[in-house]
């Protein structure tokens, strides 16, 4: 596999979209589950941190179809040219871009409406995470339900990594009671959550992959184990902050409100490379079953 620099540059683009997207469609989620829960000034505060996400978002969604025009022309003048950038436009990126950026500046002034619009909001972020199945391999991939798969998949995603930054918001701002019921009724809503990410995460790689032996013979399927190796580790970590750390958060134990704030931070970690991994398997490794 060669590394260009337009190549870096592209994945570490769309690694950066992928984030300030799917956290701030998960945070959307996460605000519609948790409002009773929040004070006022909570809601505030990661209304504030979705605001930041959304302008990430679109601002990485502009850069992705600079790069790719570069890319493209193996020269920055291609950022200019106009009949490249139309291409990439026209390519289905400026469809998805289109709805990421509207289903997110729908959803944050829907939330901010209290439970009228609540419908709008999770319908706003919903969208804005599935436009990445608008693009991609798994779009042109048979059968042709793998883009309803991927978008159950990015769904899940969204969900679990947009509720990060929420949660070590209210780690550094609540005392224990407040924060264990926070997390507890995220705990509650993730099992069947994550379950649904690995299902469906599961079948889209056995079809994109097309045989097993090309998790260890092709550039794909390694990345794809090193992904997986990675995913084992966040759920480990998940693991381990709803059977040890909330249980005793809810009884008011304060050194588990400093443990789940570090376990967060090594969340947010493994989540951006598993993100990164993802961005090089898109941008760089085909799909053997494609090839």
């Amino acid at each position: 596999m060669n590394l260009g620099l337009w190549d870096g540059a592209a994945v570490l683009v769309k690694a950066v979209l992928y984030a300030a997207t799917l956290g701030a469609a998960g945070g959307v989620f996460f605000l519609a589950y948790s409002r009773s829960l929040l004070e006022p000034s909570d809601r505030l505060a990661i209304a504030r941190l979705l605001g930041i996400l959304v302008a990430l978002a679109i601002a990485a969604s502009a850069a992705r179809v600079l790069i790719t025009a570069a890319s493209m022309s193996e020269d920055a003048a291609g950022m200019l040219d106009l009949r490249l950038l139309s291409m990439v436009w026209h390519g289905g990126e400026g469809r998805a871009a289109t709805l990421r950026a509207g289903g997110l500046l729908l959803a944050i002034p829907a939330l901010m409406r209290a439970g009228r619009g609540r419908p709008f909001a999770i319908v706003g972020a919903a969208a804005a995470a599935a436009s990445f199945g608008w693009v991609g391999h798994a779009r042109a991939a048979a059968p042709a339900a793998t883009p309803l798969l991927l978008g159950v998949h990015v769904l899940a995603v969204a969900f679990w990594v947009g509720a990060l930054g929420p949660l070590a918001i209210q780690a550094r701002r609540r005392e224990p009671h407040r924060l264990g019921a926070v997390a507890a009724r995220f705990g509650r809503i993730a099992l069947a959550v994550v379950a649904a990410l690995l299902a469906a995460g599961v079948v889209v790689l056995w079809i994109l992959l097309g045989s097993v032996s090309e998790l260890w013979t092709s550039d794909y399927g390694r990345l794809a184990c090193l992904k997986l190796a990675l995913v084992a580790c966040l759920l480990a970590l998940a693991a381990w902050n709803k059977l040890r750390l909330v249980p005793r958060i809810v009884a008011g134990d304060t050194l588990a409100v400093r443990g789940l704030r570090r376990s967060l931070r090594a969340e947010m970690l493994v989540a951006g490379l598993i993100l990164l991994i993802t961005a090089a398997l898109t941008t760089l490794a085909g799909p053997p079953s494609m090839s």
